[in-house]
């Protein structure tokens, strides 16, 4: 295996991995008092339960931008790109001194 091909399988590994692992949580769990809510931002927009301690509750949706770095999928392509890019980059220049 040639070392363009190389750095660019490893590019897109370890982006990849970056972006899957730095993702961010898509549940919060909050407890005041008597209340609880629960914060579920992992769709289109975000959800929110409140529960008391008598058992009534409330949900709560609210829409928001959401970008790609927001859903793990797309950010995990996205890293990998980048990764592979560099990786690609990284072999020009590296061949380029070998000359």
């Amino acid at each position: 295996m040639n070392r363009s091909a190389l750095l660019l399988v490893v590019g897109v590994i370890v982006g990849g991995a970056i972006g899957w692992f730095t993702a961010p949580k898509p549940a919060v769990d909050i407890s005041v008092g008597g209340v609880k809510i629960q914060v579920q931002g992992d769709k289109g927009g975000t959800s929110m339960t409140a529960k008391d301690t008598g058992g009534g509750a409330m949900q709560v949706q609210v829409g928001e931008r959401s970008s790609l770095l927001s859903d793990p999928l797309w950010r995990t392509v996205l890293f990998a790109a980048i990764g592979g890019g560099l990786g690609l980059v990284l072999a020009g220049v590296m061949g380029r001194r070998a000359a």
